[in-house]
């Protein structure tokens, strides 16, 4: 029984960690078809070319990107550890006593990101305060516990059972959770044997296991989290031979525990004034500011008679700080209404001479609006607007703020450690950079050797035509060049509703519910969404789909055809066979032929052969634009040539621009196209063409 109740936790466990990973795909997977295109010039077995011809500087110039790309992975990893340098210095300065704020002030001379260096601060703090602490990432500890059983389903023996077939967490599957109750129902003989962990009272086990209510487990956390099993007299005298730390009563506070607890456990605690890690990533310095966070006043105030008060440290951040990042709000940052015990909280904070960081301090905007921030604490502030929220502005505009600027900052080095490890880490830094950007350079005068321009270039210039010529825009991109149009079809595309709901005919078509979704399709118009999810399962299973295909009552066209490009001539065979009509255009008017020369040249064939008209008019690109830019990407003439040929009536201004650039590049490959087709030769000075074809 034991080993079965063990194994249901563990596949558990295990089932949370699969689904949580797993892809987010869409229901219909997509074959892995490998790209029909190769990215790099084939020059195996081929001279190389003549030193000082556009080709040989394109083949120099991307083997040297190949080189910097190389060059890049290792540059990421220089700069994550010269971050993570950063974070044991900021480690060893706190241990030697260097005050936080006179750490930020010299923020500037690290030209990082503000955020980010507070960040890195933040994570060495908590560095530091964990140094302080017993922390175990080993399952062992929890196998000898006494009380491990105030844990839901545990006893010592299953956890050895679980170290056994799941290792220690160091080798469980990284990512994993797994997220473990309290027993409701312990008995008091457990929690009192938690207390006999002498050694171990203290000791944070953090693990994969996460205990509800605790970012770590310990028999103390375990006792504490079990304080209402005890009358407040009885809680008292089974702890007044132990000694607890901060996170204990960070614990009891953050999980509500009644103050008459928490004050017993004050007193076992030595260092009341310490910093408490109850959370991960928290740098709240003392139990007074995580009382201030959870609006427990009379535990402010308990705690301020015994020296320890809410944090006041101007540009840093205070409590008056805490308590704002706290109130309940909405993602926009706007304010819920506030309760007696918020207010009550504020005012005597604000009673107490505390002020509040604000990005607005001193600007006039404080007439129409208030904001609180503080940079130092992740959590979000809080913003009033006085038109919209007259009375809580009324109530937040004269509480004292405090600029975020305040703290003053070293502009120039000194001779202090924290200046010149800066300056160095900086100069490191810019080291990676210079070299980043030669690669940026390389890549610059690659694009302007082979006279190409970027997407981000096709894309604003397609919006800059469409502004400019109104209605008959597309006929402008397509003269300049129908690379564009697609790109404009692109940008539409993007646009369109993404409805990802699964509606009855979705699910229909996920069981294979088949006569349902025949009967929903014959009977009821589909949306686009419900045709394109058709569409996407009919080209996988085309003889259990067809039918469903064919019986659409008002048959849409699909989105786009682009899903048939990853299908090798054996899907197109079955689709055939299935009785799918290959004169199929999507939304925009696209045929399958640019599909097929994406596939392969075995495809196209087989279109032909089956008398599957291509039309060569239509906006866009056409196949043989595709064929002529797979002959320069590839160095070679493209056996899709001759088929394209016989498809293209007409010869274009976009075609003979890829032959001039075949001309440029590849002399030899364009005597062989000119051969085919002498219409196919450019005149004198025709311009290369800029963009090319991402199949979109």
């Amino acid at each position: 029984m034991k080993k079965l109740l063990l194994g249901l936790i563990i596949i558990a466990a295990l089932a949370v960690y699969l689904f949580k990973n797993q892809p987010n795909t869409a229901a219909v997977e997509q074959p892995n078809v490998a790209a029909p295109n190769a990215t790099e010039p084939n020059l195996v077995n081929k001279k190389q070319p003549a030193e000082g011809t556009p080709l040989r500087i394109v083949t120099d110039l991307k083997k040297d990107i190949r080189l910097c790309r190389d060059q890049s992975q290792q540059q990421h990893i220089k700069i994550n550890n010269l971050n993570q340098s950063l974070v044991s210095f900021f480690v060893s300065e706190l241990k030697k006593g260097t005050s936080v704020p006179t750490i930020l002030k010299y923020a500037n001379l690290s030209e990082i990101n503000k955020r980010q260096y507070i960040a890195f601060l933040r994570d060495a703090i908590v560095a530091e305060q964990k140094q302080q602490l017993n922390i175990t990432s080993s399952l062992n500890e929890l196998a000898n516990w006494q009380g491990i059983e105030a844990i839901k389903g545990f006893t010592n023996d299953k956890v050895k059972e679980m170290i056994q077939q799941l290792g220690d967490n160091k080798h469980s599957p990284p990512g994993l959770t797994l997220s473990v109750p309290l027993d409701e129902n312990v008995q008091k003989e457990t929690l009192y044997a938690l207390l006999n962990n002498t050694d171990t009272f203290t000791t944070y086990s953090k693990t994969f296991i996460k205990l509800e209510g605790s970012e770590v487990i310990s028999p103390a956390t375990l006792f504490v989290l079990n304080a209402n099993k005890f009358t407040p007299k009885e809680f008292e005298q089974a702890i007044s031979s132990n000694q607890f730390t901060v996170n204990e009563v960070a614990t009891a506070i953050k999980n509500n525990i009644p103050n008459e607890y928490i004050f017993a456990l004050m007193k076992q605690v030595p260092a009341l004034d310490a910093m408490p890690l109850y959370e991960e990533n928290s740098v709240l310095y003392n139990m007074a500011d995580i009382a201030v966070s959870q609006f427990n006043l009379p535990l402010v105030k308990a705690l301020q008679q015994l020296g320890v008060t809410p944090t006041n440290q101007p540009g840093l951040f205070t409590g008056l700080d805490v308590a704002i990042v706290s109130l309940p709000k909405s993602g926009n940052l706007t304010l819920a209404p506030l309760d007696a015990k918020h207010t009550q909280m504020l005012n005597y904070l604000t009673e107490q001479g505390y002020k509040a960081h604000s990005r607005n301090a001193s600007d006039a905007l404080n007439s129409k609006g208030v904001s609180f921030v503080s940079d130092f604490i992740y959590q979000q502030g809080a913003y009033i607007n006085g038109q919209e929220n007259p009375e809580q502005y009324a109530y937040f505009n004269p509480i004292g703020k405090i600029d975020n600027a305040t703290l003053p900052q070293v502009s120039e080095p000194d001779n202090s450690d924290v200046a010149r490890f800066l300056v160095d880490l900086k100069q490191q830094k810019e080291d990676l950079d210079n070299k980043r950007q030669n690669c940026e350079l390389l890549q610059q005068q690659l694009s302007a050797t082979e006279q190409l321009h970027s997407t981000m270039r096709a894309y604003n210039t397609v919006l800059e035509v469409k502004k400019e010529q109104g209605n008959n825009f597309e006929y402008v991109l397509q003269e300049q060049d129908p690379v564009l149009v697609n790109y404009w079809w692109s940008i539409l595309s993007n646009q369109l509703s993404n409805d990802r709901s699964h509606n009855a005919f979705s699910q229909y078509l996920s069981k294979k519910d088949y006569q349902k979704a025949y009967e929903y399709s014959l009977s009821t118009p589909l949306t686009q969404t419900e045709t394109d999810t058709l569409f996407s399962f009919l080209l996988l299973e085309p003889h259990d789909f067809i039918a469903i295909w064919q019986s659409r009552v008002e048959p849409k066209p699909p989105s786009d055809l682009a899903r048939l490009s990853r299908f090798p001539l054996s899907q197109w065979q079955k689709l055939k066979q299935a009785g799918f009509d290959f004169s199929i255009t999507d939304t925009y008017g696209r045929d399958v032929y640019v599909q097929a020369a994406s596939s392969s040249v075995e495809v196209v064939q087989f279109l032909i052969d089956n008398k599957i008209p291509a039309d060569s008019e239509k906006l866009g690109v056409d196949i043989l634009d595709l064929a002529l830019e797979q002959s320069y990407t590839k160095g070679e003439l493209s056996p899709m040539i001759p088929l394209a040929l016989q498809l293209v009536e007409k010869i274009e201004p976009n075609h003979l621009s890829r032959a001039a650039r075949l001309k440029t590049f590849y002399p030899e490959v364009y005597e062989q196209l000119i051969k085919l087709n002498p219409a196919l030769k450019p005149a004198e000075g025709t311009q290369l063409n800029h963009y090319t074809f991402n199949n979109l």
